[in-house]
């Protein structure tokens, strides 16, 4: 006999999960499918693992700040250690998600779901009946199609290793290759970056990541742009990078880390007749799908906001809504704001630099130098800046950017004043805690 449920979930990581617990609260009924593990990429091998082994490059990088002022020695962090450590606080998750989700009465389905029609899925022999779906998929490592190909791990090896190679190569610019660059210098792994392009980091204000990048190089790491990779080979004790300059770059291992894909192609989706396009399951601004039945947000959907575990979760929570509501509203996003994992961090929020530098007549940028502010000077840091981004019309703060490494922290004071429409003399009349990282956002007006 077919279950039939009014929802069924694709998918359990944030948004998945959001989803399911969202319309359990709200009395329908819910399964919720995995091909993995509970808990998705983010929870068991992604952004996770990505943070916690940042947390001990920060260390690494602070120490080794300070130990130039003779004050305390430098760090040496243990890749073998760590990841012991971090496999033990992850070990049970995936089961403590899928028995939560049992707990309150969501259906746990083990398996691919593969499409048989608008109303229908087949997991692993069985077929279940929903009213309703939701494909919460994500995204996955994007694979190159070139010679030795099978030779690339991705980054799910990298966070998931064991052992860490002593030199390494990554392939791509991104915000995912500044991480797991940081990550392997910080563990004393030589480390080497391959980019097809010149441009890294290509969301990000270019003259703060010229910053970021050449202070990465003063530690050691290597860039390489314009350098198209067309092969790997395996040679007797380690990897070739072949680009299509006729350069070779030798490692122990080289990681493929040029962005991530939509994860739709085993759902059986082209049967059914679902719209895809190369940015993924194609939606309306009712995250609905050319099929009326099916929903589809986060990574796997082509919506326009940067592909980010923050903005999925935004989507899962307006469906919920969506679907045990009259379904008349149609999605909203907040501002644009991103972080990179680096050290030190870049982030920004709300119009671009290059917006405002294209459009002067209506925007105006200060940027502002805290390198001699005491909450960075205390640690030795290298660069503090921010820009801010102001409307000329009526002088209100409509976008930042800032490098150091408290970006990410700074950065969300301003993304609270953006929402707030504050203009320069409104945000002077706050009192924030002194000492504090928000203190310095008034500083930066006195």
């Amino acid at each position: 006999m077919t279950k039939s449920y009014d929802v069924i979930v694709i998918g359990s990581g944030l948004s998945g999960l959001t989803i399911a617990y969202g319309l359990n609260k709200k009395g329908l009924s819910v399964a919720i499918v995995e091909a993995n593990k509970f808990g998705g990429a983010v929870a068991n091998y992604g952004s996770t693992r990505k943070k916690e082994l940042v947390a001990f490059a920060e260390l690494k990088l602070t120490a080794q700040q300070l130990a130039k002022t003779g004050a305390v020695n430098e760090l040496t962090p243990n890749w073998q250690s760590a990841m012991a450590y971090i496999d033990s606080l992850e070990n049970t998750e995936s089961l403590e998600h899928e028995t939560a989700l049992r707990k309150v009465g969501i259906d746990t389905i083990y398996g691919e779901a593969i499409f048989v029609d608008e109303h229908h899925i087949e997991v692993a022999g069985s077929q279940y009946e929903g009213e309703k779906f939701v494909i919460a998929t994500g995204a996955k490592s994007r694979t190159l199609q070139i010679e030795g190909s099978d030779y690339l791990k991705d980054s799910t090896d990298f966070l998931t290793q064991k052992e860490l190679p002593k030199k390494v190569i990554f392939i791509g610019a991104g915000i995912i290759a500044f991480a797991f660059m940081t990550i392997a210098e910080a563990f004393d792994t030589e480390v080497t970056v391959l980019q097809h392009d010149e441009r890294a980091l290509a969301a990000f204000d270019q003259e703060l990541v010229y910053k970021l990048i050449e202070l990465n190089k003063s530690r050691g790491i290597n860039y390489h742009f314009d350098e198209q990779l067309i092969a790997v080979k395996k040679n007797q004790d380690n990897y070739s990078a072949i680009t299509a300059k006729g350069i070779e770059y030798q490692a122990d291992a080289i990681y493929c880390v040029a962005g991530r894909i939509p994860n739709i192609s085993d759902l059986g989706i082209e049967t059914i007749g679902i719209e895809t396009d190369q940015h993924g399951i194609v939606v309306d601004e009712y995250l609905t799908t050319n099929i009326s039945t099916i929903y589809a947000c986060g990574d796997c959907s082509n919506t326009p906001v940067p592909k980010l575990a923050t903005y999925a979760v935004w989507e899962a929570d307006y469906l919920v809504e969506h679907l045990t509501g009259d379904g008349l509203k149609n999605i909203d996003y907040p501002l644009s704001v991103m972080s990179t994992f680096s050290q030190p961090k870049l982030a920004q929020v709300g119009i671009s630099i290059s917006h405002a530098k294209e459009n002067q007549e209506l925007y105006s940028v200060e940027t502002i130098d805290m390198t001699d502010w005491l909450e960075y000077k205390k640690n030795n840091d290298a660069i503090a800046l921010v820009k801010v981004i102001y409307q000329k019309s009526d002088n209100r703060i409509v976008g930042a950017t800032s490098l150091s490494n408290q970006a990410d922290l700074f950065i969300n004071y301003f993304t609270m004043a953006l929402h707030a429409g504050w203009t320069k003399a409104e945000l002077k009349k706050i009192i924030f805690a002194y000492p504090s990282l928000a203190n310095d956002v008034l500083r930066a007006y006195h």
